[in-house]
């Protein structure tokens, strides 16, 4: 067990350093803002201050911890030993030459998402607009790196001290835009598609749905059967995401009153787990979030407890509040569309920290890794390309024992139009992170 000596024992503080310590590290620890507790301490310890104390062992604060509101931050990335670090130091007898708690924190509670900044057409903070893209460490998982770090160094001094990091797991997630490609849509939205790919020619994608929709062949988007005992033979617990919200927009499911449809989502639930899928509009309407959840609850005759955000939408802190309104217990949105890698800079599970009530909430947030979305659309890989770039963050989650949340599409997995050729990825995929 090692002891730490703070000024001043805050929200911020208490969050950071379980985070660190305890989650990421494993490390027993106890913090005191008592030097008399300080002194009398025999075992392994340090001081956390802007000034250090004689003859202790001290890592120097940025301050940001015991901030209470929230301030615009002009931070350099700089470089140590080769990593990528901020709120460097000043102070020459500092472990570290930056503070790993402050930077940490920064990082997780997505601070930088609390400042005004340039939005993309769906309301959503740009990558370009991170530290982590202008610093060029996106890509790593930064927070387990800079924890290493300090672990470095805390046993440089202490030898005998016990880490017992996390192991590593991997949850693969599905979401579910469109519930079937052509069933469940209505004779005036089937007529409107059917004449929409007349005007473009597509006599190949009529006569598809002419025969879905007089049984002759099974609708494209229906892969559930195939999902189930592929999962079940390898021994993996997925979520699905389900998008029960009205027609409109960029929410456009089927009926949300098909048979069929409630059909599969309670087969879903009983086999693997189901979560809810917040629509686009439900993030500025808190009682179309209502509604969703309350709609999908009643299907499957429980509370819904896992959510994630339709385009990956997060609007800070007022998705989080909403969500935890309704008794979300768990969300897997923090991730990028158009990026890979670690928006948090983490990847494990984290609390969300309310920056503006300054508060721990216990909103359990996972990161996404990757998305299919992202590999096709927006970085335009092929799959074999796609497959070298899936290891390579596999790869990297596992050696910080991280937790590895993929984000398919049920409609990527259907072998049909612009998806063919991408089921191989996804059995590929299951295969690397299971190995």
């Amino acid at each position: 067990m090692i002891l730490i000596y703070i000024p001043g024992i805050t929200s911020r503080v208490q969050y950071i350093f379980k985070l660190l310590l305890q989650d990421i590290l494993g490390i027993e620890y106890r913090l005191t803002d008592l030097k008399e507790e300080f002194e009398r301490f025999g075992g392994p310890r340090f001081v956390y201050d802007r000034i250090p104390v004689e003859g202790e062992l001290f890592l120097e604060t940025a301050g940001l911890l015991f901030e209470a509101g929230i301030y615009p931050h002009e931070l350099q990335t700089t470089q140590v030993k080769g990593l990528p670090v901020i709120f460097e130091g000043r102070h020459p007898r500092s472990l570290l030459p930056f503070d790993p708690f402050s930077a940490c924190f920064y990082m997780v509670s997505r601070y930088e998402e609390y400042s005004r900044h340039k939005k993309d057409k769906y309301g959503r903070f740009q990558v370009s607009e991170s530290i982590a893209s202008q610093g060029k460490f996106l890509e790593k998982p930064i927070v387990h790196l800079w924890a290493e770090q300090l672990a470095l160094a805390l046993l440089a001094y202490f030898p005998s001290l016990d880490l017992r990091p996390p192991d590593y797991r991997f949850i693969p997630t599905i979401d579910i835009d469109h519930a079937f490609a052509y069933r469940g849509r209505g004779m005036i939205r089937n007529m409107g598609s059917a004449g929409r790919s007349l005007l473009k020619g597509n006599v190949k994608d009529i006569s598809l749905r002419f025969k879905v929709l007089s049984g002759m062949e099974k609708d494209p988007y229906d892969i559930y059967d195939y999902l189930h005992p592929l999962h079940l033979k390898m021994k993996l617990s997925p979520v699905y995401f389900i998008l029960f919200a009205s027609y409109g927009g960029d929410d456009n499911n089927i009926s949300l009153r098909d048979k069929n449809f409630h059909r599969i989502l309670r087969e879903l639930d009983s086999d693997d787990g189901v979560g809810l899928h917040p629509s686009l509009s439900s993030n500025k309407h808190r009682d179309r979030l209502e509604s969703e959840w309350r709609g999908l609850s009643g299907i499957l005759g429980r509370d819904i407890l896992l959510s994630r955000q339709h385009f990956l939408k997060i609007s800070f802190p007022r998705t989080y509040r909403n969500l935890i309104k309704l008794g979300i217990t768990d969300d897997f949105s923090m991730g990028y569309a158009s990026h890979m890698g670690f928006r948090a800079g983490i990847a494990i599970p984290f609390q969300f920290f309310d920056l503006s009530n300054n508060e721990i909430t216990a909103l359990r947030v996972h990161p996404v890794a990757i998305m299919d979305v992202t590999l096709k659309d927006y970085l335009r890989l092929s799959p074999e390309e796609s497959l070298e770039t899936i290891r390579r963050v596999i790869t990297t989650i596992k050696a910080v024992n991280g937790e590895f949340v993929s984000l398919w599409h049920n409609e990527s997995l259907s072998e049909s139009g612009r998806w063919k050729g991408w089921r191989m990825v996804y059995n590929e995929m299951l295969e690397m992170a299971v190995e």
